[in-house]
Formats: C-alpha cells, sequence, structure tokens
C-alpha cells in the first residue's frame, strides 16, 4: 500500500481530502503543522507527500526544499491558489514531481496521485535494473559459444556509449529487450530513465497520447494534462518494441519528433523539447514492409543507423544446454531450491528440439521444471510431450539405424540392470532406488517405461 503525507493548514481540507484518498486505497497521514510533518517524516518513510505552497509557518518552497535534503528521492506534489503560481513554478524548479491549481476537483487530485504511483514503481524498476547490471551482462540470452553471439556481445559493447539510434532485429523470444536494457545500462544515458512501449499492444489514437501526452481536455476522458512516453524519455532511452507494428500515419509524426526533438502535446499548442536515445525492435522484415507500403522508408533509415540482429536457438545449438543450464540455476535460486542437473537423455532431447519459441520459450520451460522439481536431475520423461516427441527435427535421428540400436541397446542394459537390482532388494523400490542413486519415482518411471516384469520380483514395495 502506498503511503501518503498530506501537509496543508487548512485543516478542514486535510480531513475531506485524507478520508477520499484513503477510500481509494491509500494510507495517508495529515498534518496541519509544519514542525509535527517534519517530526513524522524523520520518523516514518511515504512514497508521497502533498505539500501547500502557502504555509503561515514555513513557505513551501523552504519546506520543500529541506525535504529534498533530507531525502533527495522524495516525490512531493505541490498545492497552489490562483494567486501563488510563482511559488509552484519554483518549487518544480527545486525538484517537485508537479503542483495542482486550488480549487480541483478530487479525480483530478486521484489521477495525480496514479500518475506519480506509476512513476514510482517505473523508477523502482530502474534503480532494480542498474542493480542488476552485473547478472544482466551475463544474461544466458546473449551469451553462448555460437560465433554469432560473439559478434553480437562485442557489438553491443562498442554501441553502448553512443547516442546512435538502434535498431535490434530478430525473432520473438530471441532476447531483443534484454539487448535493448544492455545498451541502455551501459551507457552514458543509465542515470536516465528507460522507458518502454509496445506499438504492438495500443491502437493508434492510444498510442499516440502514449507517445506524445496530451492536455486536459483534449478528448473525452482527459481529464488532466498527461506527459507521454517521449518527455518520460528525456535524459535517458525510448524503447520501442515491435516498431514494425506502428501504424503508418504515426510513422511520419514520430519521424518529425526524431528530426526536430520536440513535439506537442494532443491537444496541445506548445512546443516541448525532448532529448531521447531511440532504441527499436521487431521481428518484421522492414525492407518487405517497405516494399508492401506498411513501413515508410525514410523512417527506416532514420531508426536503422546501427543494426542489431538476434539469433534463433535452433541455429546456435550448442548454446541451448547452457542457456538452460543458466535458468535452471537462476530460479532455483529464486525459489530457494536445490539446483539439478540435466540427464543424458534429457540433454539429447533438449539439443533436438526446434525451440520455435526460442529464449523466452526456453526460460518458461526451465521455471517449470523447477517449480516441479524436487531436487532430482532432470530425466526426458520429465520434458513436455511436444519436446520429447518433435515430428520434424528429431526425424531424421529416428529414422537412423544407428542411433535406433543405440537407443534400443541402452534401454536393455538398463531394464536388465534395474530387473537385477530390484531382484537383489526382493522388489523394494525405495532400497533400490536409493542404491542406485536416484529418486523413488523416478525409478517408478523407468520400470513402466523399460517394462519390467514385476512377476518376478518378490514382496514389491
Amino acid at each position: 500500500m502506498y503511503r501518503i503525507l498530506m501537509i496543508d493548514d487548512d485543516k478542514s481540507f486535510l480531513k475531506i481530502y485524507s478520508k477520499i484518498i484513503a477510500s481509494n486505497g491509500y494510507y495517508v497521514q495529515a498534518k496541519s503543522d509544519i514542525w509535527e510533518a517534519m517530526a513524522l517524516l524523520e520518523k516514518e518513510s511515504f512514497n508521497i507527500v502533498i505539500l501547500d505552497v502557502v504555509m503561515p509557518q514555513m513557505n513551501g518552497v523552504d519546506l520543500l526544499k529541506k525535504i529534498k535534503e533530507k531525502n533527495s528521492e522524495q516525490l512531493v506534489m505541490m498545492l497552489t491558489g490562483e494567486g501563488s503560481i510563482a511559488g509552484a513554478v519554483e518549487s518544480m524548479e527545486n525538484g517537485a514531481y508537479t503542483y495542482m491549481i486550488k480549487p480541483f476537483e478530487i479525480d483530478q487530485l486521484i489521477l495525480n496521485i496514479k500518475k506519480a504511483e506509476e512513476f514510482l514503481k517505473l523508477n523502482d524498476e530502474n534503480v532494480k535494473l542498474r542493480t542488476q547490471l552485473n547478472d544482466m551482462t551475463r544474461n544466458i540470452a546473449v551469451v553462448g559459444n555460437y560465433e554469432a553471439m560473439d559478434s553480437l556481445k562485442k557489438q553491443i559493447k562498442q554501441i553502448a556509449p553512443t547516442n546512435s539510434s538502434v535498431l535490434i532485429t530478430g525473432e520473438s523470444g530471441t532476447g531483443k529487450e534484454i539487448i535493448a536494457n544492455l545498451l541502455h545500462y551501459n551507457s552514458d544515458r543509465r542515470e536516465g530513465p528507460l522507458i518502454k512501449v509496445n506499438c504492438s499492444a495500443l491502437a493508434e489514437n492510444i498510442l499516440e497520447s502514449e507517445l506524445f501526452g496530451h492536455e486536459k481536455g483534449a478528448f473525452t476522458g482527459a481529464i488532466a494534462t498527461k506527459k507521454g512516453r517521449f518527455e518520460m524519455a528525456t535524459g535517458g532511452t525510448l524503447f520501442l518494441d515491435e516498431i514494425g507494428d506502428m501504424p503508418y500515419a504515426l510513422q511520419s509524426k514520430l519521424l518529425r519528433v526524431l528530426q526536430e526533438k520536440e513535439i506537442e502535446r494532443v491537444g496541445g499548442t506548445k512546443t516541448i523539447k525532448v532529448d531521447f536515445r531511440l532504441i527499436c525492435a521487431t521481428n518484421k522484415n522492414l525492407e518487405e514492409e517497405i516494399t508492401k507500403n506498411r513501413f515508410r522508408e525514410d523512417l527506416y533509415f532514420r531508426i536503422n543507423v546501427v543494426p542489431l540482429t538476434t539469433t534463433p536457438l535452433r541455429e546456435r545449438k550448442d548454446d541451448i544446454l547452457p542457456i538452460m543450464e543458466y535458468y535452471l540455476d537462476y530460479y532455483a535460486d529464486e525459489m530457494s531450491k536445490s539446483k539439478v542437473k540435466i540427464s543424458d537423455q534429457a540433454k539429447r532431447v533438449l539439443t533436438g528440439y526446434s525451440w520455435r519459441g526460442n529464449v523466452r520459450e526456453l526460460k518458461n520451460m526451465a521455471e517449470r521444471l523447477i517449480v516441479f522439481s524436487s531436487g532430482e536431475d532432470i530425466q526426458e520423461y520429465m520434458l513436455p510431450k511436444e519436446v520429447r516427441q518433435p515430428v520434424k527435427v528429431l526425424q531424421e535421428e529416428e529414422n537412423s539405424s544407428e542411433s535406433i540400436n543405440l537407443r534400443t541397446a541402452r534401454n536393455q542394459f538398463e531394464k536388465q540392470f534395474i530387473t537385477e537390482m530390484l531382484i537383489k532388494n526382493n522388489g523394494n523400490i525405495t532400497a533400490t532406488a536409493e542404491q542406485i542413486g536416484i529418486a523413488r519415482k523416478n525409478l517408478q518411471a523407468k520400470i513402466k517405461l523399460l517394462k519390467v516384469d514385476k512377476a518376478e520380483l518378490k514382496n514389491e514395495v
């Protein structure tokens, strides 16, 4: 629950508005005395401080400065009357998040609180990503022995410190967003925001409002002014995912922003300067989209200053097992479970699978295996059916008499060995499992799979 501190000398205002804000799911404290408010800030932490500019004990801007001296990251929203706009502007210059002019509708206040909440979440995400930078640079999605991966890692290292626009192309699930993260957090803009927009997830009119922002009253439902992603990304990086799905009419507006480095909000007339680095990603062939008049050629050349291409897993099979092992360890640590190894038979299946979903599919499978893991090694039968029985990818291997003979011989040996050990232990599955070093349920699965003749066993447990 987000914690809010309201500071205003108008006690009736505090009483009414604090109750309404609390009814919207926030924890609220209200203080009309500045010194009490300061003492409370010393004892407790608040996500948002709502502060009046005009206060009898101390100017609100001076109080803002004191709050920022104690905690430069504290988010403060200022309240001002019609006659104290200058104080509100000064407060913005001293680090206030925004200001509101009294009187205002409660819906407007709640909307601004929710926007502040979204800002804080975004900031938290950026902080977490910064602290995980070392892990990200060794993230398995771009680590491997394949020649193309080595080249990609070198390119990222060279490109990251620049301000050049980057276009990342490749199939879905090949780590394009991770590369965008790496480019930002290894750049000189790493202290600024990394703003992400999925161009395929929003309708054209909504996407335009998200990118450019809008003024109050610009359209039905626009009850307050809203910053767009271009503004939010100033000083940092803007990542436009699935740029190939951006509506054609909006592409020309994006081109103008990239050329002029300025925008106008929807419904506004004021020109706003923006400064961001652009990274785009797509799983489409944009050159083909250009020939079909679905993507602007001039925009393509503007965003494709530095091209990067990700490689699908099926073209770097040597990296499948290292990636799987990485994510198995990662999720084992995350879920506080024992780390597991992959059996030889499971390795054969994993490297033979086509991985149409690429790293994303592999990552999801690793998480699923750890969720259901009891600490035993990954066996072939634990893998999903679609992985164990791929029709096309393993067709040549299944038709190979050599592989069939080898598999048959292995199964015969395992069946004979398990039968002998069970007889030795009088059919006791638990004792046999402990002796040969596998989990009891794995042994039971082997008995079923290899069709061990239970008639030969005595006193089976």
